[in-house]
């Protein structure tokens, strides 16, 4: 029995992360499910909200992404992001922008859907500047 994950993380735009991991939390449809080796397999629907990466103990990864697939197996999993941004390495600069960019979009927006996954959005970026 492996105690890694195979994990690819991709956007349609480029590969985000590609390697083993310990284990993934992913924000399903139907609730955040975590992901460990030896995973009933399933496919689900992805929402917005942070994928977390387990790499080690003491080292994770965070990404925002706004939605997606991903595609679980025993011990490979894939997700495809629509789009993500970089919890962890991101600068200052990044999040103000990403920040200001998503209060114009919040704004502008007369569709409720839209407007609410915007201020989930708002609401990870600014609990999570640093």
């Amino acid at each position: 029995m492996s105690s890694k994950l195979n994990f690819d993380f991709v956007s349609p735009m480029s590969s985000i992360f590609s390697g083993e991991v310990d284990g993934i939390l992913i924000p399903a449809k139907e609730g955040d499910a975590e992901i460990l080796p030896q995973h009933a397999p399933f496919m689900t629907a992805l929402r917005v909200g942070v994928v977390e990466i387990k790499l080690t103990d003491s080292e994770n990864l965070k990404f925002l992404i706004d939605g997606g697939f991903a595609d679980i197996a025993l011990d490979q999993v894939t997700l495809l992001a629509e789009r993500s941004f970089d919890l962890v390495k991101s600068s200052k600069e990044d999040f103000d922008k990403i920040i200001n960019d998503i209060a114009k979009d919040i704004e502008k927006s007369e569709d409720d859907r839209e407007k609410e996954d915007l201020l989930i959005k708002k609401e990870i970026l600014e609990a999570n500047y640093s």
